[in-house]
């Protein structure tokens, strides 16, 4: 008799807004997103991925607008190969940007800003999607008088970060920020808001089935769309 898989939530919480995405890990190469207005506790299931995701390096945008995922052990023969980091857009997995790399341990990585991002290990990894429109990537690069921060852009020049990133990275007192986290509380596939020493039940995301559905932002085109297409594990990205 085999044992149902353990469901664990994990979340990200924009810091621009009340926008917070749920990683919802429903098996061992079974996850889906979920899009949560935290100020309606209102609730939009996006896409359902068979991979395994690694949610240590994950990371959603100050507005809530942007995802940055790590898969491994995919398939190698694909173009994507068998690890490789994305950007999607919220509650979706389809790639706006897809980076295949070697090491799954390298994957993940943040954003320093809505519309700069930074991959872990600074490899030099190839995006073979290209779709992320206003979002720049930022390495690091040598420190000099004009980039104390040593990050810069692909062309070079100092990454325009927000002031408070700056200071973080140099060392600088920055004021802290109350964390969402603090408010929140998962057990197995529930979600509870702490209300003093309690827990308010704000949704059970036990049970849940999967429907592999297409992005409204995929530009590819349509192959059997009525069979359980899925937009990682059935095709290539041109």
């Amino acid at each position: 008799m085999s044992t149902p898989p353990v469901i664990q939530l994990h979340l990200f919480f924009a810091t621009e807004n009340d926008s917070a995405l749920i990683l919802r890990r429903a098996g061992r190469q079974l996850y889906n997103l979920i899009a949560w207005d935290r100020a309606t506790d209102t609730f939009i299931e996006g896409q359902w991925l068979k991979k395994s995701v690694q949610p240590e390096v994950c990371d959603l945008s100050p507005d809530g607008r942007h995802f940055i995922y790590a898969v491994r052990d995919a398939y190698p023969e694909t173009e994507a190969t068998a690890n490789y980091t994305v950007i999607s857009r919220p509650p979706w997995f389809t790639a706006l940007a897809l980076f295949p790399h070697e090491y799954s341990w390298l994957g993940g990585g943040s954003f320093l800003g809505n519309g700069l991002y930074r991959l872990n290990g600074d490899a030099p990894l190839r995006d073979i999607r290209g779709r992320a429109d206003g979002l720049r990537k930022v390495v690091a690069g040598k420190v000099t008088k004009d980039c104390r921060t040593g990050l810069r852009l692909l062309n070079g020049k100092p990454a325009p970060l927000p002031s408070d990133v700056r200071d973080r990275l140099l060392g600088r007192d920055v004021p802290v920020r109350s964390s969402a986290m603090d408010r929140y509380e998962t057990q197995g596939g529930r979600l509870y808001r702490r209300e003093g020493m309690e827990l308010s039940l704000i949704r059970d995301f036990a049970e849940m089935e999967p429907q592999f559905v297409r992005a409204p932002y995929d530009d590819r085109p349509d192959r059997e769309p009525d069979t359980g297409w899925h937009p990682i594990d059935a095709e290539r990205f041109r």
